[in-house]
């Protein structure tokens, strides 16, 4: 479509806009048969990432989005019916002040009259397991601020699946080995499935739908999003037969040795603890087996497209952990 430029089109302003999310997001609005007006926050206007935006005809807007910068963010949500939110936590890898942010773009939203907010959340890990993970910030800052925004405005949590590029992050999953070969770490807790999603080809599908969809769109729900549920042990066959690569899956190294090796590379400690705390996906699923369930189904039924199968993903990238 052609960007709307009708005020009577709904203004969906979209944090992150150069960003992997907020830039899936953009792209499959504009992929959209509805008219929309776009407008993309983010820290530089200028740079080129932020210019090819501009090129399809989002209106580009250079906001930081910090606290004691409430006003500028109220301004720029300003007018709109949908906001889009993402927090990074990677950036800085402090829950206190994502979450910080979090509630001020909520607040800023409520503010200006937003009729939806949509953030990028993940599921609460705590409540989830019992008490029994308590360290993973990077998921349950995140919960946190969903939790607020539901108390103030209509939302709509569109969780963010594992990002199939993380298997080029050695943290997360394959290392090579000198002989060409890769070695996988296969989970503390067997072989469960991860929710494996192209994220800058896919998210905004999901986003898209929430928006456009009268079960989501006046606030409410909770969106699981992945383009295909993958185990280690699949995925590795995958790998081999696409990419003709070597891949060994092993056992995990038990949590000391993974310990060690985190802060031997010198993380600190809250950010090893969250990492080990992580072992909960092996236990009980990346989504809590949540991204099962009838209604999740009907949201895939109602995508515009079928999102990337882990297959399609490197068929679609072939320097993507090229042989």
């Amino acid at each position: 479509m052609t960007i709307s430029s009708d005020v009577s089109s709904p203004l969906v302003v979209v944090v992150g806009a150069t960003g992997i999310q907020g830039g899936s997001v953009i792209h499959n609005l504009v992929a959209s048969d509805k008219p929309y007006r776009l407008r993309g926050l983010t820290r530089d206007a200028s740079k080129p990432a932020a210019q090819k935006i501009k090129e399809l005809g989002v209106d580009i807007v250079s906001v930081n989005i910090s606290v004691g910068n409430e006003a500028a963010v109220r301004e720029a949500f300003r007018g709109a019916t949908v906001v889009f939110s993402v927090t990074n936590f990677w950036e800085h890898m402090d829950v206190a002040r994502e979450t910080a942010e979090g509630k001020l773009m909520v607040d800023a939203a409520k503010a200006v009259g937003v009729k939806l907010f949509i953030f990028s959340g993940l599921p609460p890990v705590k409540k989830l397991s019992g008490g029994k993970y308590v360290n993973v910030q990077h998921f349950d800052g995140k919960a946190e601020i969903v939790e607020y925004a539901r108390s103030q405005l209509p939302t709509v949590d569109v969780q963010a699946g594992y990002y199939m590029t993380n298997l080029t992050n050695p943290l997360v999953a394959l290392t090579k080995a000198e002989d060409g070969s890769y070695l996988w770490e296969q989970s503390p807790s067997g072989d469960p499935r991860f929710p494996y999603i192209d994220m800058e080809h896919d998210y905004g599908l999901f986003v898209r739908y929430a928006i456009e969809s009268p079960e989501y769109n006046k606030g409410g729900g909770t969106i699981h999003t992945y383009g295909e549920l993958v185990r280690t042990s699949e995925a590795a066959a995958t790998l081999e037969r696409a990419r003709g690569l070597k891949v060994a899956v092993t056992k995990f190294p038990g949590q000391e040795a993974q310990r060690a090796k985190l802060e031997g590379l010198g993380f600190p400690p809250h950010i090893v603890l969250d990492f080990l705390d992580s072992v909960f996906m092996g236990e009980f699923g990346y989504y809590f087996g949540l991204e099962l369930s009838e209604e999740q189904q009907k949201v895939r039924a109602g995508l515009a497209r079928q999102p990337r199968t882990f297959e399609e993903f490197l068929h679609e990238n072939p320097d993507f952990l090229k042989a």
